[in-house]
């Protein structure tokens, strides 16, 4: 249970038991005025005095049943007729004399005490003997004012220890789970990323240690994430870098002596050079959305614009190496964007490379854009030998290169990139593929509402 409801039943029952309790009451006494009885009352007293209006005569009948409460009542009218009696001795009917009531008053046992009185609004028309039983208030009897006692010193009895026992489930709940939460907590800031943190319960304690554990895998998988980054970064930059190196130690001890072949050391040491150059861009920009530094740079862009744009470009690089590109749009002019260009550019340039760098000389590169449903589509195409179905599901994971990529140099983060730029702007990127059939990636953009 949650500890703001036991909270929330703890209050409840210090605030709502009393009003139950006195709803409770109200109705009983409700229930115990008998409509017979003062229904009756009224009769006796239109009987006592025909002039009484019906409001009077309510008021009056209702002071005639309570004070029958107190005991048993005879009433009488001026006369001295008996109206109505509870009293065993007075019979109803019967004419007595004040002197006779007096003198059976004076003989009775001591049991009972007896008051004589006018009833208001009637005064002089009608008498009310009531009678008590004065045995109650004995030695060892029980005092009737004793009962609203009791139950008050009850139901402050019964709150208190309600309140007491709740107090020391919640404490006791929050206590556990905290020092629980606690140890461990101590323990994953010391480098157990591996512990499970485990509170049983539902309450906020419980939620929080959900939210921790989530934490604790999310740290888990960010420390393996930038041990595989660091790891292939290592791995990619020393390749190019040793055979730098190599063609320098050659240059330096002469054994490229001959024009030719220090012309070739130098072009080789150039290109590695351009290599090192572009894995380093591609760690700049990797770092750059890792820390959301371009959210700051997204701006309105026409989106067909931008298309028509890129798509020049990647006609000339596709030419370039001997490949066909085709641009093809549907969409309808106007339509602005929020984008970060640079990075979108980056984006799309990485899966048209991919596709220019893994495909034979003379296959078809296409990007084409449409509308679906309530979203731009994107779909870059090529006619290339395609991706293994086995290499299918890792083309976006960091430093991943396909089977058909081995021997390619480069550190394999182009299409994860271009896969980060799609997530961070909120655009769905996927990727289908056949063997010998080409790769198709597809990009949607949804609309500004």
């Amino acid at each position: 249970m949650k500890i703001q409801t036991q909270f929330h039943l703890l209050i409840a029952g210090i605030l709502i038991v009393p009003v139950l309790l006195i709803i409770a009451q109200f109705i009983y006494r409700n229930l115990e005025d008998n409509q017979e009885e003062l229904s009756m009352y009224e009769n006796i007293v239109a009987i006592l005095d025909d002039g009484t209006d019906i409001k009077d005569r309510e008021r009056l009948a209702h002071f005639l049943y309570g004070i029958s409460r107190f005991g048993d009542i005879a009433i009488f009218n001026k006369d001295f007729a008996v109206i109505y009696s509870t009293i065993p001795e007075f019979n109803a009917g019967a004419v007595l004399s004040m002197e006779g009531i007096i003198d059976m008053l004076i003989r009775h046992d001591g049991r009972y005490a007896y008051s004589l009185d006018s009833p208001p609004m009637i005064e002089n028309n009608a008498y009310i003997l009531i009678r008590r039983d004065v045995s109650r208030f004995r030695k060892n009897a029980p005092k009737p004012f004793l009962y609203p006692v009791l139950m008050v010193f009850g139901l402050f009895l019964f709150l208190t220890v309600f309140a007491i026992i709740m107090s020391l489930l919640i404490a006791r709940s929050i206590t556990k789970s905290i020092m629980v939460l606690e140890n461990a907590t101590k323990r994953i800031a010391a480098g157990e990323l591996d512990l499970e943190l485990a509170v049983k319960g539902s309450n906020e304690i419980t939620s929080l240690t959900d939210s921790l554990n989530k934490m604790r895998n999310a740290l888990k998988e960010e420390e393996r994430r930038r041990y595989r980054f660091i790891m292939g970064v290592t791995h990619d930059l020393k390749t190019p870098l040793a055979l730098i190196k190599a063609y320098n130690e050659a240059i330096e001890d002469g054994i490229t002596a001959d024009p030719a072949t220090g012309t070739a050391a130098t072009e080789i040491i150039g290109a590695k050079a351009d290599q090192l150059e572009g894995m380093i861009n591609d760690l700049i920009e990797f770092v750059r959305m890792d820390t959301g530094e371009w959210r700051s740079l997204l701006k309105s862009t026409n989106i067909s614009a931008f298309l028509r744009q890129s798509a020049r470009a990647f006609s000339i690089d596709a030419e370039l190496l001997r490949h066909e590109f085709k641009f093809h749009s549907t969409l309808p002019s106007g339509i602005v964007v929020p984008m970060d260009e640079r990075l979108a550019q980056r984006m799309l340039e990485n899966i048209v490379n991919n596709a220019i760098r893994y495909t034979p000389e003379g296959s078809l590169i296409s990007l084409e854009a449409d509308m679906a449903d309530k979203a731009l589509r994107l779909r870059i195409s090529d006619t290339g030998p395609g991706i293994d179905a086995a290499d299918l599901p890792h083309v976006f994971e960091m430093f991943y290169r396909g089977s058909s990529s081995r021997r390619e140099q480069g550190m394999g983060l182009g299409l994860a990139v271009a896969k980060w730029v799609a997530d961070c702007h909120g655009w769905p990127i996927s990727v289908s593929s056949e063997k010998g059939q080409g790769v198709s990636f597809t990009i949607l953009i949804p609309l500004p509402q």
